[in-house]
C-alpha cells in the first residue's frame, strides 16, 4: 500500500505559536533551541526560542499494515517547540500534531540552583533511552526516518515507557581538564497498560487515578564537556496497572512491574557518527492466579557517514534475544520488530530541509516485511 505524506496540518500548530505569543520570525534556529533542552549544557539567561518541526512522507510496505495506524506512519506530521529561559526559570512546552493524534508531548518548568543543574516538574520525556534524550520529537533532528523498535514512543506502540509526570533532575558537571559527568533523574506517575499498549498521562485530558511511580535515570561520561560523545548507563523502573479486562485475561495478570538496565555510546567525529544502545527488560507479570516473569535484550547500531554535497549515508541493525518468547511482546506489542536492518541516504539541499530516502527489512512475530521511505523534514524559521 501506498501512502503519500503532505503537510496539510501546518496551520494549526502555526496557530499554537501565535496562541502562544511568539512569532517564528523572532526566533533562533533550531540548533539554537536544541540547547536549550534537558540535558544540554548551553543556558542563555534570557532567551526565547520557537521551533517549528515538519515531515512529509511517502511509503510502501509489502506486509499488511498493523490494525491500527501508528504516529510513527501518520500522513503529515507538525512539531513545535517552545523554550523560554528568564534568569534562573525555565518553561519547555512541545505540542505534536498529526492525523492520528494531537498531544501536549511534554510540558515542563525548571529552576536552576546552580549553574548547568536544572530541577524540572512536568511531563518530560524519561531519561532512561539512548535515542529519545538525543532526538525528541522533531523528525528533522534525526537522519533516519524511523526510529529504533525498542525506542518507540507509546502511540507508536513501544514497549518501554516514555513520558512521565513528575520531577526530573538533569546536572552535567566538569571532571577533569575536559571530561564532564551528565547526571538526570527522574521520578513521578507513569503509564497504564490497555488493548492500545502503553498509555502515559495525557495533559490535554489527565486522569491521574490508577498510575503508579516510575523512576528512571541516566549517568554518562563525557570525554569533552562540550561535545556531544558520550558513554554511559540507564535504568528505569516502571509499575504498569493492567486496565482493561481483556487484557488482563491474555497476559494472566493485572499488573507488570518493567525494569530496565542499558548502556549506550555516542560517538561524533567530524564525518563520523554512531550510536549504539542495549537494553536488559524484565518484567514481573502479577495478578490473582499468581505470577510469571520473563526478560529479554534488545539494542541497535546505527553509523552516519557525512558525504560531499550536503549528503550523509547511514544503516542501522535492531536485534533482540527471548523478545518473540515474551507474552507481554506477543499479546501487547506483537508488531515489535525482532530484527530489522535499515540504509539511508539523506540530503540537506536547503538550510533546515533535508530529504531522505531510507529502506528496511525487518521481521515481527507473525512474519517478515521491506519497507520504502522517502520523506521530507524540516525546522522552521529557515
Amino acid at each position: 500500500m501506498l501512502k503519500i505524506r503532505a503537510a496539510g496540518r501546518v496551520a494549526g500548530v502555526l496557530l499554537l505559536a501565535v496562541l502562544a505569543g511568539v512569532s517564528p520570525v523572532q526566533a533562533n534556529d533550531g540548533a539554537d533551541a536544541m540547547a536549550a533542552m534537558p540535558g544540554m549544557a548551553d543556558h542563555d539567561s534570557q532567551r526565547n526560542d520557537f521551533v517549528l518541526f515538519l515531515s512529509a512522507e511517502a511509503h510502501h510496505f509489502t506486509a499488511p499494515q498493523p490494525d491500527e495506524d501508528l504516529d510513527e506512519d501518520t500522513l503529515a506530521l507538525a512539531d513545535a517547540l517552545l523554550v523560554i529561559n528568564r534568569d534562573r526559570f525555565r518553561l519547555l512546552g512541545e505540542f505534536q500534531l498529526g492525523e492520528e493524534e494531537h498531544d501536549l508531548e511534554r510540558f515542563q518548568v525548571g529552576f536552576e540552583p546552580v549553574a548547568d543543574t536544572v530541577i524540572w516538574l512536568g511531563r518530560f520525556h524519561q531519561p532512561g533511552s539512548a535515542w529519545n534524550t538525543e532526538h525528541h520529537h522533531g523528525r528533522y533532528l534525526q537522519t533516519a526516518i524511523t526510529r529504533p523498535s525498542v525506542e518507540l514512543w507509546e502511540d507508536e506502540e513501544g514497549i518501554i515507557p516514555q513520558h512521565i509526570f513528575g520531577v526530573l533532575l538533569d546536572s552535567r558537571r566538569p571532571v577533569g581538564d575536559k571530561g564532564g559527568l551528565q547526571l538526570s533523574a527522574g521520578a513521578g506517575v507513569g503509564n497504564t497498560l490497555t488493548d492500545d499498549g502503553l498509555d502515559p498521562v495525557n495533559l490535554l485530558d489527565p486522569h491521574l487515578g490508577s498510575r503508579h511511580l516510575s523512576l528512571t535515570g541516566r549517568i554518562a561520561w563525557l570525554p569533552d564537556y562540550v561535545g556531544t560523545t558520550s558513554f554511559g548507563l540507564l535504568v528505569s523502573h516502571s509499575d504498569l496497572p493492567v486496565l482493561t479486562p481483556s487484557t488482563a485475561a491474555l497476559l494472566r495478570g493485572n499488573r507488570v512491574e518493567q525494569d530496565v538496565y542499558g548502556g549506550f555510546a555516542y560517538w561524533n567525529s567530524e564525518n563520523l557518527h554512531a550510536i549504539a544502545a542495549v537494553y536488559d527488560l524484565q518484567m514481573n507479570i502479577s495478578g490473582l492466579m499468581g505470577s510469571h516473569a520473563e526478560s529479554f535484550l534488545a539494542g541497535y547500531v546505527q553509523v552516519e557517514r557525512q558525504l560531499p554535497h550536503q549528503l550523509t549515508v547511514y544503516g542501522r541493525e535492531e536485534n533482540s534475544s527471548r523478545a518473540g518468547d515474551s507474552l507481554y511482546i506477543q499479546l501487547d506489542h506483537n508488531d515489535f520488530e525482532l530484527r530489522r536492518a535499515s540504509v539511508g541516504l539523506r540530503w540537506d539541499f536547503l538550510r533546515h530541509q533535508a530529504l531522505t530516502l531510507e529502506t528496511a527489512h525487518g521481521q515481527i512475530i507473525r512474519e517478515r516485511e521491506f519497507e520504502y521511505r522517502l520523506q521530507w523534514s524540516a525546522a522552521l524559521p529557515w
